[in-house]
């Protein structure tokens, strides 16, 4: 599903943010990705969506040497890719339903497909009955609960959560995490960054903990390993 071969990221600035990283994620795992601020995580993340070229190294998604991927076939190769952030990112100016219906819209799906599509996301994620309201009308939760919708709009092979219970109290990010869980069940790839202890303690799923560039650590049902 994800290989990276030897990858490194080195800035313009002589940073190493990441060296010679050699890992394989198959499908339909989920993944906490860990480590301090610094580590590289952000970077790992910036490479698999391919908003920046390695220095070194080949990067290897759904069998696609995306390193050698043509600029004009990136954005065909990020649907099926879905994120999720920590800042959710809607759109204020559009209700529940226009934010996961525009996902599909800019990946050229069709009215049909998206009049269908978009009420069983919103039965997914518990929001059936908020199809109406704006952003700025929902908790916390439920705004990430439509970030979560709309990262599935196009039926991604791969979702990347940065740090996606970050805003959220802790009864709120439960939910999310088995919200995550329920969708990963179902055959989804979920690479997660996080710094929630607690929540990488309890899931026991696999974690690969980063520190100064280079994997330190990589288990399965693994911990945190951090004191934050």
């Amino acid at each position: 599903m994800i290989e990276f071969k030897n990858v490194s990221k080195v800035y313009g600035n002589n940073h190493i943010a990441l060296s010679n990283i050699n890992l394989n994620i198959k499908k339909g795992e989920f993944v906490f990705l860990v480590g301090p601020s610094g580590a590289g995580k952000t970077t790992f993340i910036k490479l698999l969506l391919k908003e920046i070229e390695p220095t070194n190294g080949e990067i290897i998604v759904n069998g696609t040497n995306i390193t050698q991927l043509k600029r004009k076939k990136i954005p065909y190769y990020r649907r099926n890719i879905g994120v999720v952030f920590q800042d959710f990112r809607l759109l204020s100016d559009k209700t529940v339903y226009e934010n996961i219906a525009f996902a599909m819209e800019i990946a050229d799906a069709s009215s049909k497909d998206i009049k269908r599509r978009v009420p069983q996301l919103l039965a997914l994620v518990g929001l059936i009955n908020k199809e109406k309201l704006y952003p700025h009308q929902l908790s916390g939760g439920e705004q990430q609960r439509v970030a979560i919708a709309r990262a599935l709009a196009n039926n991604p092979s791969l979702i990347i959560c940065d740090e996606p219970t970050g805003n959220l109290d802790p009864d709120n990010s439960w939910a999310i995490m088995e919200l995550l869980n329920e969708i990963n069940k179902s055959g989804t790839t979920i690479v997660m960054v996080t710094h929630a202890k607690d929540i990488v303690d309890k899931m026991k799923k696999r974690v690969i903990a980063l520190e100064k560039g280079v994997i330190i650590r990589d288990e399965q049902r693994g911990v945190y390993g951090y004191e934050d």
